[in-house]
This record gives structure tokens, C-alpha cells and sequence, in this order.
């Protein structure tokens, strides 16, 4: 037998996506300035490759080529290769992913980028077989053009590099205009018509394949509905949701949302499972339920924070940051089934029919023979075949299938613990409570804000993420302002003065820490250094940016507080954004929210002086208010950020009194939450 490798230094990352490639013979360097000094001494181009653990497509390029002897001796005689794990670093993701969309035309992971010792790229793409296909030259030949590149074009190849750097810095710079936006509906109108372009009639969604759910656009659409009462921007918005919870994008199983679906018709997922798009689904499927009453709507959000808690916890309290698409090195075969396993699940006639509900059938509707899940059926069908109701029929198969699931060998989690995705998951189960009348939801909440605060917060600054019992790298914008979003939100339905001096005290670092000299909201902090520091964010995907965060968290401090200083912010943080009016889908989590600043937006005021928060916001909150900020009062101990806007609101006996404010008035206080909800659905 031959002797072990020996792991290279990516064996000491904290990484679990790094220490991933640790026994490659590939002698990878984490992105740092070892790897940039080598590069200089030596005068050799970095080769970075970029990816995250759950990453189908970045497991396959490691196997296929930086597990190969042949290629590992080429990167390792002429390149310094450099390994980043995207979300540790998200930063330096996001400046090389604009250079190859330049590039290219195109982006994703894994990420390949050919950079000068001085770090600017001049060369890139994303996956590249270890065999020319798909059109594609072999990562072998890419590397051998790029080192004759090297070696015979080098002033070309370093005048590329310097426009290529140039170009990427003026792709960002352009959306960094500093201009006033006015908070108004104008953009979600712009936004809507747009949408509509975009939408597909056939089977929700946006565009065609791949499909992914864009939670910013669903919130737009939403939001767009309360406002103006559009039936046709409910229709758009119910039937993404219809064809998202009953497709393959969905664990039929054990709940919770794959990453995207590779086909129309939302059947065929990637089965990486991100913590952040779990989140953001819960906020939609949560307000869907408020709006519509819909059953289903709630059935989904119990199932994805179902899966939340049994299978992202970390033993900090918090949630670990997702699951690999592949398990025993296949990809979705823990979530797959062969026909004969369902049949054999239930025996006889009712196997046949379960796997028909499903979409199941004998040959496979995936890859080897085997089956993704999906409603083909109608619950009634299950409910005839074993003799109980349609909603307990599904719960019954749903448990049984998932006892024989657990058997299975499970797909790789990643243990890091995000700030900014924790953030999004504490305030998506402070939605759910409130809107399901679930308490659970908000002990689960506090719980998790717990767990990261802890964890990731410390001496008045955020860590980005936490792993084996410490925090590491400074947290960007969107760690700061998620975290205190979260806290926020915490404090609406708790009253516990902690959470809302933890929000201010955040919103404080966030002006002192991402506030440039010239009044610029980037984010990076400002004393960052290299080619992506002084960046602003110019969209968002599917994750809501740090800009549109900052603005949350200052609007709803701000008509909380008063706060000069929040109020101050949030402008900032719309400047930041400048062209939303002309281009509001590149900002549509922004977008959505931008009345929160303008004559749509209201405080609902809870006094009291004993009993729960939560029951008393629940008893006034039974419609969708996406623009009304709850401020709970406890008389008993006034938190001192609340007494220039809360001395007055006192408890007219026996409580607990409401004020309803808006346009610096308010109406006059009841104690009848009937009376606060019928005022609250009086207008958008």
C-alpha cells in the first residue's frame, strides 16, 4: 500500500469547506499575506478558486482535477494556488465574482480566477472539466494557456489586469452617486410593471430554468398587493408559492427548501440547503398566511421551521449555515427514493398510491433510476387509501418516510455560524409568531438571537461567523444590520430592554465602523484594506444587502426612538441606492420597503403594565402590516431610548392601552384591540 498523503496547510482552516481540499496534492494557500508574498517573491500569477461547502459543482471540480497528480504539479509549479470559502469571506467573493461576470458574461461557483501578485485578475471563469465538455476546454488547458500567457504576453496580460480592476471598480462606482430617494410607492410600481415582464404564467416564478425562489420579489409583490389591492399581483405572488411549496424544490419529506430547481416546472432541485434562503421563505410563507388565511401557507412555514430545528442547530444556540447537495459523493441521493422503497414503505396499494402522490414512478424522474419528490396527487387520494383526513394523511406519510431517511447517511453540514443569516432567521421567526399565533416560533427566536449574540457579538463589533467556539473575521454591513434588525424585531413582541439597546448600540457601530470620510455606506468596514475594500453594494440578490438592512434597522429604530441619528442613517443608507427609481429590481428588498420612511408608515404603541407582549400585540396584529412599527411600552420600567416618544403613553385602566400614530399624530387611545385592528386595515 502507498503512504498516506500528508495534509497541506488548509488542514489548519476553520474552514470546513477548506479543510475539505486539505489532502489534495494541490499545495493551496488560504487567502492571506503568506500567499500574497509568495506570489511576489516568487513572481508567479495566483490562481483562486472560490466555492462553499454545499456546492455540487465545486465538490466535482475537486474531485475531478485538484485530486489529480498531473494538474496539482501544474498549479503547483507555476501558480500559488489560493482557496477561499465564499462565505467566510464574502468580500473578496464578491469583487472577483464582478470581474469574471465582466469577463464572461456569466458567474457562479466554484469560482476560477487567475490574479497578478498585486491581486487584480486578469483571467477567469467558474467550473472547468478535468475533459473538455460542455463546451468548455479542460482546466488542463486552461492552465497551460494562462502560464504561456504568463511567461511570453506579460505586459498584455498586466495591462489587461489594470483594466479589468478598473472596470470592476467602476461597475460598483456607478450605483454610488450620493442622491435623496424619495420613500414613496413610485419605485414599487416601476418594480411591479417589470415583474409582470418576468413572470411566468405557466408555472410561477421568474424567467425560465434554472428557477429560483427571489424572495425579494416575491416581498415586492406582496407589498405592492397591500398597498394598492392589485389582484394581480396576488395571483403572481400565490401562484409561486402553490408551485414552490408542492414542487421538488421543497423537501416533501422533511421540509425546508433546496437552493434553486434546475427545470421549469420547480420539480428538480440542486439539494444544497442554505440556512439564509430557509429564512427568507419563512418571512414569505408567514405573511402569505397573514394575507390569504391559507392553510398550506402555514403548513409550509411549520415544516421549514421544523427543519430549522432539527437540523441546522448549533450547540451555540444559533443555526449552522447549510447542508451539502451530495451525501456518500452523490448528489441528492439522501433525498431521492426508488419506487420499490416507497411501495415497500407502505406496502401494496397504498405504496402505489403514495408514490403516485408523489410523482413517482418505476423508471425514476431523476438521475440512477431514482425519484425526487413532488405533489403530482391530490391529498384526498392519500386520505381514501388509508382512511383519514387529507391533512393528516400527509402528515402520516411525511413521518414515515422521514423515520426511514433518518437511516440514511447524512449529507455534510456546515458548522459556521453566519451573523447576517442568524439575523434573517431570528426576525423571520419573529414574523411567524406573531402572524401563526405561535409561540414556540418566538421562544425558538429568542433562543437563536441568544445563541448569536453570544457568540458573535463582542467589545461593540460583529463577528461575520462563529465555528468551534470562536468568533472569526470582522462581520460586513450585512452581519451588523441583520444582527440588529434582529434584535429589533425581538424587542417588538418581548419588551426586553436588552434587545433594544443591542439594536442601538449596533446602528451606533454601524455609522462609526461603514461610514466613509465623504459620507459613503459601504460595505466593508472603512479601515479595511486591498483591491475590494471601498466598495459599495450596487444590488441585491437573493439575499436583502447591507444597504437595504442598515435601512430596516435605522427606519424601525428611528420611529421607535426618534432618534435624530437613525432617521440620519436611513437616509444614508437610501442615498447609498441611489438609481432604485430608475432601476428598483436591483434593489427589490429596498424597494419593497421604502414606505416604511413615507406617509404609509405608522407606530402601533403598546402600553401596559402587566401580562405578555406577545399576547398583546397578537390580540391588535390580525392582518398583514408590513408599514406599522410595534413599540411595546412597559410602564413599569421605561427604557430610556423610548421616553422622548413614549413618556406619554400611559396605561388607561385596565390595559393594555393602544396608540396608533402616524404623520407625528396620534388617534386617540383604547384599550380595544378589535378597535386597533379595524384602524390598522383602514388603508395600506
Amino acid at each position: 500500500m502507498g503512504e498516506a498523503r500528508k495534509p497541506n496547510r488548509l488542514i489548519n482552516a476553520r474552514s470546513p469547506y477548506l479543510r475539505r481540499h486539505a489532502y489534495n496534492p494541490v499545495d493551496w494557500y488560504p487567502w492571506g499575506e503568506e500567499a500574497f508574498r509568495k506570489a511576489r517573491e516568487e513572481d508567479k500569477p495566483i490562481f483562486l478558486s472560490i466555492g462553499y461547502l454545499a456546492c455540487h459543482w465545486c465538490s466535482v471540480m475537486e474531485r475531478e482535477s485538484f485530486s489529480d497528480e498531473e494538474v496539482a504539479k501544474i498549479l503547483n509549479r507555476h501558480f500559488v494556488p489560493v482557496k477561499v470559502d465564499r462565505e467566510e469571506h464574502p468580500h473578496v467573493d464578491e469583487y472577483y465574482m464582478r470581474a469574471v461576470q465582466l469577463m464572461t458574461g456569466t458567474g457562479g461557483w466554484p469560482l476560477t480566477v487567475f490574479l497578478t501578485p498585486d491581486l487584480k485578475p486578469f483571467y477567469g471563469g467558474t467550473y472547468f472539466p478535468k475533459e473538455p465538455r460542455y463546451g468548455l476546454p479542460s482546466f488542463r488547458q486552461v492552465l497551460e494557456a494562462v502560464v504561456q500567457a504568463w511567461k511570453t504576453r506579460r505586459e498584455q496580460v498586466l495591462a489587461e489586469a489594470e483594466r479589468i480592476d478598473r472596470a470592476v471598480r467602476e461597475s460598483f462606482a456607478q450605483w454610488s452617486r450620493q442622491e435623496r430617494v424619495e420613500p414613496s410607492r413610485r419605485p414599487i410600481e416601476a418594480a411591479f410593471d417589470q415583474l409582470v415582464m418576468l413572470f411566468d404564467d405557466e408555472y410561477g416564478g421568474f424567467g425560465y430554468a434554472p428557477k429560483f425562489p427571489n424572495p425579494g420579489y416575491l416581498t415586492l409583490l406582496l407589498r405592492h398587493h397591500h398597498l394598492t389591492g392589485d389582484a394581480v399581483a396576488l395571483r403572481m405572488f400565490r401562484k409561486t408559492l402553490d408551485a414552490m411549496a408542492r414542487g421538488g424544490i421543497m423537501d416533501q419529506v422533511g421540509g425546508g427548501f433546496h437552493r434553486y430547481a434546475v427545470d421549469r416546472a420547480w420539480r428538480i432541485p440542486h439539494f444544497e440547503k442554505m440556512l439564509y434562503d430557509n429564512a427568507l421563505l419563512i418571512q414569505v410563507y408567514s405573511e402569505a398566511y397573514a394575507v390569504t388565511g391559507d392553510p398550506e401557507y402555514a403548513e409550509t412555514v411549520r415544516l421549514t421551521v421544523d427543519f430549522l430545528r432539527r437540523e441546522l442547530r448549533s450547540r451555540c444556540g444559533a443555526f449552522c449555515s447549510s447542508l451539502d447537495a451530495e451525501s456518500e459523493g452523490v448528489e441528492g441521493l439522501f433525498y431521492t427514493w426508488t419506487y420499490d422503497e416507497i411501495v415497500s414503505a407502505f406496502g401494496g396499494g397504498v405504496g402505489e398510491r403514495v408514490a403516485a402522490f408523489f410523482g413517482a414512478t418505476v423508471s425514476g424522474n431523476f438521475e440512477g433510476g431514482r425519484n425526487v419528490l413532488f405533489r403530482a396527487g391530490r391529498p384526498e387520494e392519500l386520505a381514501s387509501a388509508l382512511g383519514i383526513s387529507p391533512e393528516e394523511a400527509i402528515r402520516v406519510v411525511r413521518r414515515r418516510l422521514l423515520e426511514l431517511r433518518e437511516a440514511r447517511v447524512r449529507p455534510e453540514r456546515d458548522e459556521k455560524v453566519i451573523a447576517s443569516w442568524n439575523g434573517l432567521a431570528v426576525s423571520a421567526l419573529v414574523s411567524a409568531a406573531v402572524h401563526l399565533g405561535e409561540r414556540s416560533y418566538l421562544e425558538l427566536a429568542v433562543e437563536v438571537l441568544e445563541g448569536a449574540t453570544s457568540a458573535l457579538y463582542e467589545g461593540g463589533r460583529v463577528w461575520r461567523y462563529w465555528l468551534d467556539g470562536r468568533g472569526d473575521v470582522e462581520g460586513r454591513l450585512e452581519d451588523y444590520a441583520a444582527l440588529g434588525n434582529a434584535a429589533l424585531d425581538a424587542f417588538s413582541v418581548t419588551a426586553k430592554d436588552r434587545y433594544l439597546d443591542l439594536a442601538l448600540r449596533i446602528l451606533d457601530a454601524v455609522s462609526e465602523r461603514f461610514v466613509s470620510q465623504d459620507g459613503r455606506l459601504l460595505s466593508s468596514p472603512c479601515d479595511e484594506t486591498g483591491p475590494h475594500s471601498g466598495l459599495q453594494e450596487d444590488y441585491e440578490g437573493v439575499l436583502p444587502s447591507g444597504a437595504t438592512l442598515t435601512f430596516l434597522l435605522a427606519a424601525k429604530a428611528f420611529h421607535a426612538t426618534g432618534e435624530e441619528r437613525a432617521y440620519k442613517l436611513s437616509e444614508r443608507a437610501l442615498a447609498t441606492c441611489g438609481r432604485i427609481e430608475d432601476e428598483p429590481l436591483a434593489f427589490p428588498f429596498l424597494v419593497a420597503n421604502l414606505p416604511l420612511l413615507g406617509r404609509d408608515s405608522r407606530e402601533l404603541f403598546v402600553a401596559f403594565e402587566s401580562g405578555d407582549p406577545f399576547e398583546h400585540v397578537r390580540a391588535a396584529i390580525s392582518s398583514f402590516q408590513p408599514y406599522t412599527v410595534i413599540v411595546p411600552v412597559d410602564r413599569r420600567s421605561l427604557p430610556e431610548p423610548l421616553r422622548n416618544v413614549a413618556q406619554d403613553k400611559v396605561v388607561v385602566q385596565p390595559g393594555p392601552t393602544y396608540y396608533l400614530c402616524e404623520g407625528f399624530s396620534c388617534r386617540m387611545p383604547t384599550n380595544d384591540p378589535g378597535l386597533v385592528a379595524k384602524m390598522l386595515s383602514e388603508r395600506g
